[in-house]
């Protein structure tokens, strides 16, 4: 069994907590695998465990599009690797999200 941290459950813990939002948007989906990806690089990560072939030719312009916020769309044959690199996008992603028990959302 994982070790989960004790996180805040009602709106009132979240903001003791020291999350805000006040004054702006929250992060959005492109925000967090942006950040997410250049603390990858950063730190001398491969962000794109198990993909051969492209790191030449797709990876780079793939890193590029994210970390300027763009859509992306994948085009290709069948048994290229779009499947595979969009499933890695999640690794990208933040293990907790911040949700309010009770809620639409949550």
């Amino acid at each position: 069994m994982p070790d989960i941290p004790k996180l805040p459950r009602t709106l009132g813990e979240l903001r003791a907590a020291g999350y805000s939002t006040a004054g702006q948007t929250p992060p959005g989906v492109k925000d967090e695998i942006r950040d997410n990806l250049l603390a990858a690089l950063r730190a001398g990560r491969d962000p794109w465990p198990g993909i051969v072939g492209f790191g030449d030719t797709v990876l780079p312009q793939l890193e590029r599009a994210l970390i300027a916020g763009h859509d992306v769309v994948l085009l290709g044959e069948r048994g290229q690797g779009k499947t595979r690199l969009l499933r890695s996008l999640a690794a990208l992603l933040d293990e907790w999200s911040p949700v309010i028990e009770g809620s639409e959302l949550g």
